[in-house]
């Protein structure tokens, strides 16, 4: 079962990433990777994969007129 997230209010700006840093050094190996892969996942969605780009190349022909 998932923890509820709560309100935090931090006195500086550095607060959220000491908090961030000693809750991901908590993280068991699995956990990491569980969480990357969702990340990735996310990312992905936001920024739709671009399709490969197809290599550039010349072709020369002879005109049809000709």
């Amino acid at each position: 079962m998932e923890k509820k997230k709560r309100i935090v209010f931090y006195d500086d700006l550095n607060g959220p990433h000491e908090a961030q840093v000693r809750e991901n050094a908590a993280l068991t190996p699995e956990q990491c990777w569980k969480a990357l892969l969702r990340m990735k996942k996310m990312h992905n969605q936001i920024f739709k994969k671009q399709p490969a780009k197809r290599a550039a190349r010349i072709v020369i022909e002879t005109p049809s007129w000709m």
